[in-house]
């Protein structure tokens, strides 16, 4: 039975086949049920030890786990009248022990009946008898955290246990050289790549399906509906998907790294998962993050209502203020669904873009990641995705809401727009086929920067700009972002000095990408990285902020938003002259340099001038 599923399997799916049969044999499977069953055991022993001990926890009668409280809560107006009782008579005795009303008999009367009446109130915080505590509601409240804990576990083994062992395989593959001629064969990228999303953390789905039936028995033990469970293993499958997805293009990617990708993909990925964890929603573009960790669903199964007595802080999960979230208005926060709904979006379509670079990378590992025509749309969708989350009602207290969301939200685009530049600049050798053939094509030279395979990137860069930046333009004309008109005129001037340093980054990646050393790649990176970072850590540094002497430096940095507030109109047009004359000197050269490419080798010849190695 076992050799004609597999046989099925093959002819659905080779790929999934051979990882299969290199995986399932008696000791793997072995292990991953006793690493299952050991790690529940040990989870469910430890909390039923922990279940022992709460119970001797000191409860007093006002607390839901003890069976007195109503009867308690009923007797509170009698308490009410006893500490009013108990005012008074401190009142009378305090007058009968001064000096010009002593009365012994009535100090020794009061003395009495104020020990009786503080009985009274002492049995006010008694604490509850044993026999009346509330077992299957502290059991409830117990397996409720249960719970949320065994999530948490779920989140993290199944995404960076999964991602490590997807990368590391992509990198042994390319270590053995197998890796090619599973390129050559006739399967499709999807066949393959997917074969080995399912195929190779096999043994992590065995284990984690082992342990469905006791989470599944868990939450239906601390009264979450079991509609509401399956919503949570549907975000956690949803998010396995994307995040699988991510580690295939970024093992595919990193060749590299000599084998320590796996190690920097699965360890990023759990800082991220941290950081997402437990972050509140503040009402900004950087709620989206929380929506990338299947813990976003916890809130809304283990809530205040399940026993009336756990908090949000008693979870091993942030998300403060989730059910205030918005998208453009829209309080996608305000039910459980909305939340699951706009996450499995969220995934959905991540991952769609995932699977277009892959489709483009894995075959032809030196073509660019994205297409440019592919880049104008997933510019189109992130800034929607980013900007729905900057719309949000401002929360009481945060005036200022609005302007740091826009500063915030052009942060974000510049991450984008970087990692662009990454995506879609040629090398070396595209650029000089290029440069050489462009004159035979039929296509205009307009046509062909726009959406040629191979042309320099940098006007396809300046469209994704256009495309991010325009949404945001048009939000600073409908609505201002302050009290007053200044704060318009300093995001218009913030956005300007944005767009300018994304180009001119843009044209300096593609200039160092026609070097002649095969690091050029690695030289690409770290000019542009050096040219982000370091002038805002040396001005750090020196003690130079904005405002101050020599502040107006930080307007050629990426971080010039302060600085704008205290610059007149001379010093901005100083440094806007500053960088069109740096971008047109680069331009300039780059388009030299691609000339000098384009040039035939006779005619290079002729001209005493050496030809560009390819």
């Amino acid at each position: 039975m076992q050799l004609n599923l597999l046989d099925r399997i093959g002819d659905w799916n080779p790929q999934l086949f051979r990882e299969l049969k290199g995986r399932l044999n008696l000791r793997n499977i072995a292990i991953a049920l006793a690493t299952s069953l050991l790690g529940q055991l040990i989870l469910f022993m430890s909390w039923l030890s922990q279940f022992e001990i709460r119970k001797t926890y000191y409860y007093d009668l006002n607390s839901p786990f003890c069976r007195l409280r109503d009867t308690y809560q009923s007797s509170l107006q009698n308490y009410r009248e006893l500490e009013q009782q108990y005012r008074q008579l401190q009142q009378q005795f305090a007058h009968y022990s001064a000096s010009k009303y002593y009365d012994s008999e009535k100090i020794s009367f009061l003395k009495g009946k104020i020990a009786e009446v503080k009985t009274g109130l002492e049995q006010r915080n008694m604490r509850c008898p044993e026999d009346a505590l509330n077992l299957p509601l502290l059991w409830q409240d117990h397996a409720l955290h249960l719970f949320a804990w065994f999530s948490i576990f779920m989140i993290f083994i199944m995404l960076a246990v999964g991602t490590y062992m997807l990368i590391a395989d992509l990198a042994g593959e390319e270590r053995r050289g197998t890796l090619n001629f599973i390129r050559l064969s006739p399967q499709s990228t999807q066949s393959v790549l997917g074969g080995k999303l399912l195929g190779v953390p096999i043994m992590l789905y065995l284990a984690v399906v082992l342990a469905l039936p006791l989470h599944l028995w868990v939450g239906l033990s601390a009264q979450i509906p079991l509609v509401e469970i399956l919503s949570f293993w549907a975000v956690l499958v949803g998010s396995c998907a994307f995040f699988y997805s991510g580690a295939l293009l970024f093992g595919s990617i990193t060749s590299w790294f000599s084998g320590l990708q796996a190690w920097l993909g699965s360890g990023g990925l759990l800082f991220f998962l941290f950081i997402a964890n437990n972050k509140s929603f503040i009402g900004s573009p950087a709620d989206w993050l929380n929506l990338f960790s299947p813990s976003v669903v916890l809130p809304y199964l283990v809530n205040e209502s399940s026993s009336g007595y756990s908090g949000y802080s008693a979870f091993p999960f942030g998300h403060g203020l989730i059910r205030g979230l918005q998208w453009f208005y829209f309080p996608i926060g305000a039910t459980g669904i909305g939340i699951v709904l706009f996450a499995l979006v969220n995934y959905g379509l991540w991952s769609y873009w995932i699977w277009q670079c892959l489709n483009r990378r894995f075959r032809n590992p030196n073509t660019t990641i994205l297409s440019k025509r592919q880049s104008y749309l997933l510019t189109a969708c992130f800034t929607v995705f980013t900007l729905g989350f900057a719309l949000q009602t401002p929360r009481s207290g945060y005036e200022s809401q609005g302007f740091n969301n826009f500063f915030l939200l052009l942060s974000v685009n510049l991450l984008l727009l970087v990692s662009l530049i990454a995506a879609l600049s040629p090398h070396r050798q595209a650029l000089q086929d290029w440069a050489r053939y462009r004159h035979s094509k039929k296509s205009s030279l307009l046509k062909d920067l726009i959406l040629g395979e191979k042309s320099p990137a940098v006007v396809a860069i300046a469209i994704n700009l256009a495309i991010a930046c325009t949404p945001v333009a048009v939000w600073i004309l409908l609505w201002s972002l302050g009290s007053d008109g200044d704060n318009r005129m300093q995001v218009f001037s913030g956005l300007l000095l944005l767009m300018n340093l994304v180009l001119i980054y843009a044209t300096l990646t593609q200039l160092m990408l026609l070097m002649k050393t095969n690091k050029r790649a690695l030289w690409a990176t770290g000019t542009v990285v050096g040219v982000s970072l370091v002038p805002p850590f040396f001005l750090s540094l020196l003690s130079i902020y904005p405002g101050k002497d020599w502040g107006g430096l930080w307007l050629l940095t990426t971080a010039p938003w302060d600085a704008v507030r205290y610059t007149s109109i001379a010093l901005f047009a100083q440094v806007l002259f500053i960088q069109w004359s740096f971008l047109g000197v680069l331009s300039w050269q780059l388009t030299r340099q691609l000339r000098k490419a384009g040039e035939s080798a006779s005619k290079a010849l002729f001209a005493q001038r050496p030809v560009l190695p390819r």
